[in-house]
């Protein structure tokens, strides 16, 4: 920046009132902080999403799931070696054995489809789910069933209630039809993930009256790994790992085969929401353009002036740029604080909830993350520098002698 810059920078900076409060400049310096505002909170809300989602997917279901090969049960004989093979592994934080199967509740006229959980609530392995058990209690004894929040909603149910468990066994079918496992169940807790699906389908019980009900001897469908939040992302590697010490009669799925896909998904829709939104800035890039043709056409007289004095084109271009390129930069700042405050204020307003159905969660979050503020920034100031610079190459084309004769 030269001296002569320096002395028209600093003269515009002494009189904001007069080159500040012109009529275009106030449109413009509002369409940049709308639209960047706009940008902003998008970004902020849809980050805040993909995090919130992962964190309830990786809350709710299993890092790695064990199964037996040929789909058969796992006998707590063949629990107990797979649990000593895998009790080397330090990436593993907990390991439950489950009994799962579909069943329906029901409730007068009301049936619901269901998954039955059956765990062991004896002590020898943890209960994955007590922090999600928001009324009610966490342990349970014989006869007594944890539901969704969602199926409780449903069904009419609270705690303390009775809820029916209707299993249809397909072996036990006879000239009068089929002959259905069913139990009454006292609700003792209400479970909350935050994960619909779950939500609307959850129902735990004991390993004892799931086999009851189910009518199978002592087993479990399935072995539910949790590992250490270091080694979550690394659960692909740790099953073929898992699976080289088991061997083919186990088979072993990690969490990114289900809900991998899903967040890749909502990840590639962050950045097209982005990619759309960033027009908006673009469309107030007119309102820039506009600003800068004014102010060439009102300071004509003083270009004129200048280049007789023997000021070059891009001096002259450099002066109009710092002076419209800082009110921008400090638009798109104001912009993000505006974002940032917009964000805020949708994640605790109390009268819009997302559809759990639709968006597998149902409440919004936001993340405001310095890298996606700078890439915010970095593009906005990028979008509206380029509409600044358009309209000053019209500079070159002033003639002296024409603006002169014609004041």
């Amino acid at each position: 920046m030269d001296k002569l810059q320096q002395f028209f920078l600093t003269r515009y900076l002494k009189a904001p009132k007069r080159n500040l409060l012109r009529f275009s400049f106030v449109f413009m310096t509002l369409g940049i902080v709308l639209s960047v505002g706009i940008l902003s909170a998008a970004l902020n809300l849809f980050e805040g999403y993909e995090r919130s989602l992962k964190m309830v997917l990786l809350g709710s279901l299993p890092h790695i799931t064990i199964q037996k090969t040929d789909a058969e049960y796992i006998s707590p004989e063949e629990l107990d070696l797979i649990v000593k093979q895998l009790a080397a592994s330090s990436e593993i934080e907990s390991t439950t054995p489950v009994i799962t199967y579909s069943v329906m509740a029901v409730e007068g006229t009301k049936v619901r489809g269901a998954s039955l959980n059956g765990y062991d609530f004896s002590g020898r392995y943890p209960f994955p789910y007590a922090n999600y058990i928001k009324k009610g209690s966490a342990s349970l004894h014989s006869g007594e069933i944890i539901i969704g929040k969602y199926l409780a909603k449903e069904l009419g149910k609270k705690v303390g209630d009775t809820l029916k468990i209707v299993y249809p066994q397909l072996d036990r079918i006879s000239a009068l039809g089929i002959f259905p496992a069913e139990h009454n169940y006292r609700v003792a807790g209400i479970y909350n993930s935050g994960f619909y699906e779950n939500d609307r389908s959850m129902l735990i019980c004991t390993q004892t009256d799931a086999e009851a009900l189910l009518n199978i001897n002592p087993g479990f469908a399935k072995l539910e790994l949790r590992l250490r939040p270091s080694h979550i992302d690394d659960a692909s590697i740790l099953a073929v790992s898992m699976q080289n010490k088991l061997g083919v009669d186990y088979s072993l799925y990690p969490w990114t085969i289900f809900s991998a896909g899903l967040l890749k998904l909502v990840m590639m829709e962050k950045w097209l929401i982005f990619i759309v939104f960033c027009f908006l800035v673009l469309i107030s890039g007119i309102n820039v353009i506009s600003a800068v043709a004014t102010i060439i056409l009102d300071k004509k007289n003083e270009i004129a002036v200048l280049k007789t004095l023997g000021a070059s084109s891009a001096s002259i271009r450099k002066v109009l740029s710092y002076q419209v390129g800082l009110v921008g930069l400090i638009a798109i700042i104001l912009g993000q604080v505006l974002g940032a405050l917009l964000s805020i204020f949708v994640e605790h307003q109390g009268f819009y909830h997302l559809k759990g159905d639709v968006y597998f969660i149902d409440s919004l979050t936001t993340a405001i993350l310095p890298l996606n503020q700078l890439i915010v920034f970095g593009v906005s100031a990028t979008l509206v520098l380029a509409c600044i610079y358009y309209p000053l190459r019209q500079i070159d084309k002033l003639q002296i002698i024409e603006i002169l004769r014609n004041p």
